[in-house]
């Protein structure tokens, strides 16, 4: 009597791209701790969104913008790697880039959210 057994691990993939028109305004408005929220989408098997904070999630990061990436499918755990990249709208930064970053972390409903800060 034989047998077999296999075990596959499988990376998902996805992609969301989020346009924010009128940034500046936007940071006007809203001013620190207020934030603007993307649609909710599905990457890799589990859904979710992302919160900008044109000026800064608190008080000490207003001179920064903060990005959160935040799971919000009811998933028990999920590891993810995301990649941000903020584009210059004016065509200025490197590649139309002012700034790119990947992060590896491990997301679920408890823990809140991930999060990316920029200059």
């Amino acid at each position: 009597m034989s047998s077999s057994s296999e075990s596959i691990y499988e990376t998902l993939k996805g992609s969301h791209e989020y346009k924010i028109t009128g940034y500046s305004l936007a940071k006007d408005i809203l001013g620190v701790g207020k934030s603007m929220t993307s649609g909710r989408f599905t990457a890799g098997g589990s859904d979710w969104v992302i919160d900008f904070y044109p000026g800064g999630d608190l008080k000490a990061n207003e001179e920064y913008i903060s990005v959160y990436v935040k799971l919000v499918s009811p998933a028990e755990v999920v590891r993810a790697s995301f990649e941000l990249k903020l584009l210059d709208q004016s065509g200025g930064g490197k590649d139309g880039f002012c700034r790119s970053s990947t992060c590896l972390k491990t997301f679920s409903l408890n823990s809140g959210s991930a999060s990316w800060y920029v200059c």
